[in-house]
């Protein structure tokens, strides 16, 4: 069957074969659901119309819809402006992002959270920056067979985008977008922009410290933002089939209220990131999870900054984190006294590097095979002791 003839059955305008045809596996499933198509829900059949009347809608044509609103800085609610981003958004990204201007904060809804072919990004939103305020562009597919013009609207925004801003985006979104283009013979260039996940931060900072990392948890415990009646996100499916089938319009307006509100964190998010990859104690982040973000991306410097920031709140395995940066750079009357007060506490780690250290730095080989014997039982011991104990034989000087 084809796909335009699959697509007019389940809108039921296709007759019932007569039982003496032959059915496909999935031309018997179509058949059994499209009872259900044909079916008037509480709204009836599929009102496109009133669907543009209840949003506010533009039809940009049969079957997708775009809602448009301006946001001042009056009319928006939270702990911190979501313009804010403009000063801190370039220091998770890093400079030459472009303008303001050109940073899109995405989020879609979809179809369900599988991915793959099967997956349908029905709503996808789109949030700029302005120098008043917001501007929010939702679009709408509302007939399966518009997906081609419903892409063609969204991917003109994406190609004029400069950067792109989501949540859990790298993971999700950006690829089932991606699918969902090529499926459409369309071009995309989603993957060939500069992306910044806000998820992968997060979960560097809290995922040690917080039970989840979801959007909600995110919202409540760092941005201060407790939603009330919200739709939540796993009931999205549902809400656009409802419409599908029934027209159901409510529950669909539901999901556009959800899918503004997870945008209009994105951009505060942003600011609050920036802020706590900083300074992550202030915010009762992870500091040794904050500093291994930092080295991840290269930057040395700041990830000794944010351990060295406060050494008596660091556990264990952060001083050695912090020792090893103060190794890297030479530092070592800086990684010496935490290696001895790593190894005075058992540390396997912090024993082995002071004993490299009094070897290899200070020639000290009686203190060096003292430390050494304080290792687990094993050849790496064994090895080392060996190694000494010839050095302590032969007189060996220090190294320089």
């Amino acid at each position: 069957m084809r796909l335009d003839e699959r697509l007019r059955l389940l809108r039921g305008e296709v007759p019932q074969p007569t039982p003496a045809a032959p059915q496909s596996g999935l031309a018997e499933r179509l058949r059994r659901i499209a009872p259900m198509a044909r079916q008037p829900g509480p709204s009836g059949a599929p009102d496109e119309q009133a669907l543009v009347d209840v949003l506010g809608a533009e039809r940009l044509a049969p079957g997708v819809l775009r809602v448009e609103r301006r946001f001042g800085r009056d009319r928006l609610r939270g702990p911190a402006w979501p313009g804010d981003c403009r000063q801190s958004l370039p220091k998770l990204v890093g400079e030459g992002v472009g303008s303001p201007g050109n940073w899109l904060f995405l989020d879609t809804e979809t179809s369900g959270l599988a991915g793959g072919t099967g997956t349908w990004a029905f709503l996808c939103g789109l949030l700029r920056i302005e120098d008043q305020g917001l501007l929010l562009r939702q679009y709408l597919l509302t007939r399966l067979d518009a997906e081609c013009a419903y892409l063609e609207a969204i991917g003109a925004e994406l190609h004029e985008a400069e950067l792109l801003v989501t949540y859990n985006g790298k993971s999700f979104d950006g690829p089932l977008l991606s699918t969902r283009f090529r499926l459409a013979g369309l071009p995309e260039d989603i993957g060939g922009k500069v992306h910044l996940d806000l998820l992968r931060p997060v979960r560097c900072a809290f995922a040690r410290v917080w039970p989840d990392c979801r959007l909600a948890t995110v919202e409540q415990r760092l941005l201060g933002i407790a939603r009330l009646g919200d739709l939540p996100g796993a009931e999205a499916p549902r809400a656009w089939l409802a419409w599908l089938r029934h027209g159901e319009i409510r529950a669909l307006s539901e999901v556009l209220g959800h899918n503004r509100r997870d945008l209009f964190s994105l951009p505060t998010l942003a600011a609050a990131m920036a802020r706590c990859l900083c300074n992550p104690a202030s915010v009762g982040a992870d500091v040794r999870g904050v500093a291994r973000y930092w080295l991840a991306r290269g930057q040395e410097a700041a990830a000794l900054s944010i351990l060295a920031q406060d050494p008596h709140a660091l556990d264990a395995d952060g001083l050695f984190d912090l020792a090893r940066l103060y190794r890297r750079r030479r530092e070592w009357a800086q990684a010496y006294p935490i290696w001895r007060s790593l190894a005075a506490r058992g540390h396997a780690r912090g024993t082995e590097a002071l004993a490299k250290y009094l070897e290899h730095r200070e020639g000290d080989y009686v203190q060096a095979l003292e430390w050494v014997d304080r290792l687990p039982v094993g050849p790496d011991r064994a090895y080392r002791r060996r190694r000494i104990e010839r050095k302590l034989r032969g007189g060996h000087q220090a190294c320089c």
